[in-house]
């Protein structure tokens, strides 16, 4: 949808071999209904508390091997509160972490528990707050792209696929020529006059313009070097457009919808323009505004009529390899967005469009494969969401992932769905991603996220998942010795590549709750520290329906 720059960000990634159309290249998911529940969480082991670990620290349920990482649970599947009595032995001045996670889509109340007193981390009441016209920004540019296209496309018939094709062979959209201007209109309907001042070509023989707003274009603003490197970050040889191919498929093709613009022989339109002047350090980056690829009319006068997305021109005024990393990511990111709009909304019907969450979910994900072939010293995961995840405020554990909030008062979503797609991308691969794009067994996207991961993982779905996901974040569990399924391992897929990420090398910023919430939000966590014991470790802990403990010891 859009990508706002909270800190510096850059990313690091790879590729995967896999690639196709709009369509599906791998079996499809097992199906379900179209309005599925929530995936419900596995089944409870026979034991309260059981080893939930192979090759680690955890001897048995009662016993701690005194080296590596441990790790117990228990999952409550039941509707009511489960007392549930640990005692593990065989420590010596290791840190334990209870981790309670919501595995549904309801809250739950919190048992009374002890807090160990904690200074306060600095990162504590970082301000991040957003003036109100970008807010409104924001929530325009994404309240259109989730239901915008679905609200139109619900009062007009679906086209015969190849009726609609036969139509659009005979039409060739009119083709740009370098240095020619044309008005685009930004998503706050402003116009502004630009310049095609760069023409390429994909790999996979698309057309890729490059506009720059005339007054943006310079040595002191953007310069045509900066213009070149940001044209090689994007188009070089296993650089971000052949990433987002591989992994998604076409950012755009053929379409049932009369509404839409046609779906051939449209060029990939990059537009440079000055979107903000407001706080640097949270500048509106760039944008994919579906708007754009419905045909201009009465109802959309301020249609571009082009497939592409926006960037700003500010964050390239640096002129210097970090600027053209930020924005290369940015096109990824909003890339991603155009291409889950083309490839689920015009592709299979905008009732299968990504729920926000998940979309923007799937868009760091692709940032964060892609980081690689941007710059391999940084990544945006391990360098920018989990780091504001683990730091900010009391943490982002008790904010739910279903529950769409960036930048808000108490939670910032991009960290909280980043986070968890940096750790999916890390246990279950490039691979995962492709499947989980192109599942449509579901509108509804839990069960679409919960299909895909079953599907790549057997015998974990999104409720284990996620589990293991939030002990590891909770715990801030060591990378040297984490469990199998646990941690943020460094990945190579191919020529892809991902970071290993170490969440101890954030304890000295991670912020833990001062008090227990009356309330675990849905498909949320909330980390409950002991730290430095000796001997037995023993408490009796109350476990919420639909939650999941996990006991971390390291």
């Amino acid at each position: 949808m859009m990508k706002k720059l909270a800190l510096a960000c850059c990313i690091v990634g790879g590729l995967s071999g896999c690639g196709g159309d709009g369509g599906s290249d791998h079996p499809p998911a097992p199906p379900v209904p179209p309005n599925p529940p929530a995936p419900a969480a596995p089944q409870p082991s026979a034991d309260l508390l059981s080893v939930a670990c192979t090759g680690c620290g955890a001897v048995d349920a009662n016993t701690y091997a005194g080296t590596h990482v441990g790790v117990w649970r228990h999952v409550n599947a039941s509707a009511a509160p489960v007392d549930v009595p640990v005692n593990i032995r065989g420590l010596s001045g290791h840190d334990v972490t209870l981790v309670f996670t919501n595995q549904g889509a309801e809250p739950q109340a919190m048992p009374a528990l002890p807090l160990v007193p904690k200074a306060s981390a600095s990162a504590i009441g970082k301000s991040w707050r957003l003036d109100g016209e970008e807010s409104t920004l924001m929530r325009r540019i994404g309240e259109f792209n989730a239901h915008g296209w679905a609200r139109l496309a619900a009062t007009r018939p679906l086209a015969a696929r190849e009726a609609r094709e036969a139509r659009e062979a005979r039409i060739t959209p009119r083709q740009a020529t370098l240095n020619e201007t044309r008005t685009w209109h930004d998503a706050q309907d402003q116009p502004h006059t630009a310049a095609l001042v760069r023409q390429s070509q994909a790999s996979d023989g698309t057309a890729v313009n490059f506009w720059i707003e005339n007054t943006e274009h310079g040595p002191a603003k953007v310069s045509d070097a900066t213009i070149d490197a940001l044209a090689a970050s994007f188009l070089g040889p296993g650089k971000v457009y052949d990433l987002l191919t591989h992994v998604g498929g076409p950012l755009w093709g053929a379409h049932g919808y009369a509404d839409l613009i046609p779906g051939t022989g449209q060029p990939l339109d990059i537009v440079i323009l000055k979107l903000t002047s407001d706080n640097p350090s949270a500048r509106l980056m760039g944008y994919f505004y579906a708007r754009d690829v419905i045909r201009r009319s009465a109802g959309f006068p301020h249609s571009n009529e082009a497939v592409g997305f926006f960037l700003n021109s500010e964050l390239l005024y640096a002129a210097n390899d970090a600027a053209v990393r930020v924005v290369a990511s940015t096109m990824a990111h909003e890339g991603m967005h155009l291409q889950n709009f083309y490839r689920r909304g015009a592709g299979h019907g905008p009732k299968y469009l990504f729920d926000t969450w998940l979309d923007e979910a799937t868009a760091m994900m692709m940032e964060d494969f892609a980081g690689h072939a941007i710059d391999p010293a940084m990544n945006e995961i391990r360098d920018i969401r989990f780091r504001d995840y683990i730091g900010i405020r009391n943490g982002m554990y008790n904010c739910s992932l279903t529950t769409w909030e960036p930048f808000g008062d108490t939670c910032e979503s991009y960290s909280v769905s980043g986070s968890l797609g940096g750790f999916l991308n890390r246990q279950l691969g490039a691979g995962f991603l492709s499947r989980l794009l192109r599942d449509v067994s579901s509108e509804n996207s839990l069960a679409v996220l919960d299909s895909a991961i079953w599907a790549e993982s057997t015998g974990t779905g999104l409720g284990e998942q996620f589990r293991r996901f939030s002990a590891t974040a909770g715990s801030l569990m060591r990378a040297a010795d984490s469990p199998a399924g646990y941690g943020f391992p460094a990945r190579i897929d191919g020529a892809l590549r991902l970071p290993l990420i170490d969440p101890q090398n954030l304890a000295g910023i991670r912020a833990l709750t001062q008090s227990v919430p009356a309330q675990l939000q849905p498909y949320a966590s909330i980390p409950i520290a002991r730290p430095a014991l000796h001997g037995i470790y023993s408490e009796r802990v109350s476990v919420p329906p639909g939650t999941a403990l996990s006991v971390v010891i390291q």
